[in-house]
């Protein structure tokens, strides 16, 4: 599957690509800075999924960016990875377009499980919210 990744640090975006260009059945195939760098890697790969940070000052957040990437390309899933543990966050996101929320500081697995899920069209929601949710 084609990934692109959105987040406003190199090393982040970096370090992500190595974890998943390492399986056999994902490529990142471009990464971006902000929302409107997103939404014109998501225009020019056409990727499966892509994986994108809600904050990324100075330019657009990856919460406007969601919204127009999901209205515009809906065949590309949109998984949130974030460090933003709060059910506003996680149900606004869903509303606006995204099939997944999962936190930045998720181990390696989750994250592979995350995208896998999205992939398939399913929701996914990282583990702490939904427990939160649950209590």
């Amino acid at each position: 599957m084609k990934i692109v990744i959105a987040d406003d640090h190199a090393v982040v975006r970096t370090g992500f690509s190595m974890i998943l260009n390492y399986q056999n059945d994902m490529e990142v195939v471009a990464t971006a800075a902000d929302g409107v760098e997103a939404y014109q890697k998501v225009m020019e790969y056409k990727p499966d999924v892509l994986l994108m940070d809600l904050s990324m000052p100075p330019g657009e957040s990856g919460l406007i960016a969601t919204s127009k990437i999901a209205d515009s390309f809906p065949e590309t899933k949109i998984l949130i990875l974030t460090m933003f543990d709060d059910e506003e966050y996680l149900f606004h996101v869903l509303r606006n377009g995204a099939k997944g929320y999962i936190l930045k500081n998720a181990p390696d697995e989750q994250l592979l499980l995350a995208i896998r899920t999205v992939y398939k069209g399913e929701t996914y929601v990282d583990m702490k919210l939904t427990t939160s949710l649950v209590n």
